[in-house]
């Protein structure tokens, strides 16, 4: 090749290389401003999470994931991030704002959560094509049987009417297998249950913010 040529070819290869490489390091991005978030030994976040945790005492188990996934779920309340940006709300500052924010913030503070009393998170960042709609998500691990779990999760949630009755809320439960021997179970705040459905999507980047890494599907 000539440098004529070479020089020539330099344009489109700078083309071809910002394509790949930004959405690559919009995705970068994310992972660190997600890893900053989960601030899970700040203080505020420990004592939160410990306290709701605590009506479940001994090792980290379902039923505390389900008591934190109820709590926030029950008491949260949607604010939109400024306009134009997409912010990342620390969890500490989320709990200290009387659980405000959008849907990245309550993934946050859920995986937060879960993480400082033991447990294993990712997050999801969605987006659905056909809608234009971009969302966010956690998913816990366990390797505990599927089937005792959906009963740890139907005890929780159930009302009392279902309780009287023995009559199931919970009749199954949506997950990821992670093709060895465990499960990531959907927390979506859309699904009013640990392993509701998921929502629809086209494209997923999954973030490990504790491991520090990410996969995408897109």
């Amino acid at each position: 090749m000539t440098r004529k040529q070479i020089l020539t070819g330099l344009p489109i290869l700078a083309i071809v290389a910002t394509i790949i490489l930004l959405p690559y390091l919009g995705k970068v991005r994310d992972l660190e401003n997600l890893t900053s978030a989960m601030d899970i030994e700040n203080p505020t976040t420990l004592k939160f999470s410990h306290a709701l945790a605590a009506k479940f005492p001994g090792e980290y188990n379902i039923d505390q994931v389900c008591e934190i996934y109820s709590y926030l779920n029950k008491n949260w309340k949607y604010i939109n991030d400024p306009r134009g940006i997409d912010y990342f709300s620390k969890a500490s500052f989320t709990i200290e704002n009387n659980l405000t924010g959008d849907c990245d913030d309550f993934a946050i503070l859920m995986a937060t959560l879960i993480e400082s009393i033991g447990g294993k998170t990712r997050i999801n960042l969605v987006f659905d094509s056909d809608t234009k709609i971009g969302h966010a998500f956690t998913e816990v691990y366990f390797q505990d049987n599927p089937e005792y779990l959906r009963e740890r999760i139907d005890y929780h949630f159930q009302n009392i009417f279902q309780v009287l009755f023995d009559i199931p809320r919970v009749k199954t439960i949506n997950y990821t297998p992670d093709g060895i021997n465990g499960i990531w179970l959907n927390l979506d705040w859309s699904s009013k249950y640990p392993g509701g459905p998921y929502i629809n999507y086209t494209k997923r980047t999954i973030y490990y913010p504790m491991e520090g890494y990410f996969t995408s599907s897109n």
